[in-house]
């Protein structure tokens, strides 16, 4: 379970850099298509590639959050897991600790006289 948890978390971690990485698609097609618009002669080819830039940037993004959030999920499930298990050792423990055998109260043997 340990073992999932940290593959979970190191998609997790991969999945973030993946969006940053979305995201700074995202601002360079952003600032290429300023440029184009900006340009003198409003420059056609900058802008398209500037829409190809953006289209690819947000794809990688909803791809990117979409994945993060099954990891997340997933990653919750396990932790639910492991919480249930580390109760179940717990009260294993505590039920084992308080099964010690009671004292019995039975008379003490008589002892026979001998004459």
């Amino acid at each position: 379970m340990h073992e999932q948890l940290a593959e979970q978390v190191q998609l997790e971690t991969v999945q973030m850099a993946e969006q940053e990485t979305a995201r700074l698609l995202i601002a360079e097609a952003s600032q290429k298509l300023s440029a184009a618009v900006q340009g003198t002669a409003n420059n056609l080819q900058g802008a398209k590639v500037a829409q190809a830039i953006l289209s690819a940037g947000n794809a990688k993004l909803n791809a990117s959050t979409k994945q993060l959030a099954d990891i997340k999920h997933e990653k919750e499930k396990i932790e639910e897991k492991l919480r249930k298990l580390e109760r179940t050792v717990v009260d294993k423990k505590r039920t084992a600790g308080s099964a010690m055998p009671e004292p019995t109260l039975e008379p003490a043997a008589k002892k026979r006289k001998l004459h």
